[in-house]
C-alpha cells in the first residue's frame, strides 16, 4: 500500500543540535480496490517509524 516516500523539507539551524538535521517526509498510501482508512494506514506508519528509530537511530518529533 505504500506507493511513494519523499523528503520534502530539510532544516538545520536553531533548535536542531549541531551535526543533526530535521527532515519532513511525505508518505503516499494507495489501495486500488478501496479507500484507505486511518485504521489501514496507522500500522504501516508505525512500522516505518519503528524501522527509522531502530535502523537509523532517528529522534522522531511527531
Amino acid at each position: 500500500m505504500l506507493e511513494d516516500v519523499e523528503v520534502f523539507d530539510e532544516y538545520r539551524g536553531a533548535n536542531v543540535p549541531d551535526g543533526q538535521r530535521s527532515l519532513a517526509i511525505r508518505s503516499i498510501y494507495r489501495a486500488l480496490d478501496r479507500t484507505l482508512t486511518d485504521t489501514d494506514v496507522e500500522p504501516l506508519q508505525q512500522k516505518i517509524r519503528d524501522v527509522l528509530v531502530d535502523k537509523f537511530r532517528v529522534n522522531l518529533r511527531s
